[in-house]
């Protein structure tokens, strides 16, 4: 397993999605410990909606920060575990890592629904992801979606 320097945007990320893990392990068996991973044969190409779903809403409710999950560096293992070899991350114009190079800056919460989507492209469509995102938030009674709906993608709303 490789590690997320703590200086990294994704950092916050990664503590958030483990402090979800020793709270609800169950809800966050889907992603492989630490996230990110080495790929070896073990791991093939290709996206997790409900995995997707709880970087999204760990990484908002507790880190204000979204990752991207870049199709061809997100794998799946045999067990359905998620990792990834690379990811960016989102964030609005007022977090301290939106100077880092790599890093995606939003103007609102709007757009960082549409950046989820458009890094998503084909292979997670938006109403599956948007029905694990509204389970979780359900689940974890966080009062709305960590993210609002937008006319772009009504699929995301609660």
């Amino acid at each position: 397993m490789a590690y997320v320097a703590m200086t990294s945007p994704l950092a916050p990320v990664v503590a958030a999605l483990e402090g979800l893990r020793r709270r609800q392990p169950a809800l966050t068996r889907c992603v492989t410990p630490g996230l990110v991973i080495t790929a070896t044969p073990e791991w093939s190409r290709a996206m997790n909606p409900e995995a997707a779903a709880v970087l999204l809403v760990a990484g908002w409710t507790r880190a204000r920060r979204v990752p991207l999950l870049i199709p061809g560096e997100t794998f799946v293992d045999r067990t359905g575990r998620l990792g990834v070899r690379r990811a960016h991350v989102a964030v609005l114009s007022d977090d301290p890592c939106a100077v880092t190079p790599g890093v995606v800056v939003a103007r609102d919460r709007a757009e960082l629904l549409d950046l989820v989507a458009e890094h998503a492209g084909d292979e997670m469509p938006a109403w599956e992801l948007a029905r694990h995102v509204r389970r979780l938030t359900a689940l974890l009674a966080i009062p709305a979606s960590p993210l609002p709906v937008t006319r772009t993608n009504r699929a995301f709303s609660a």
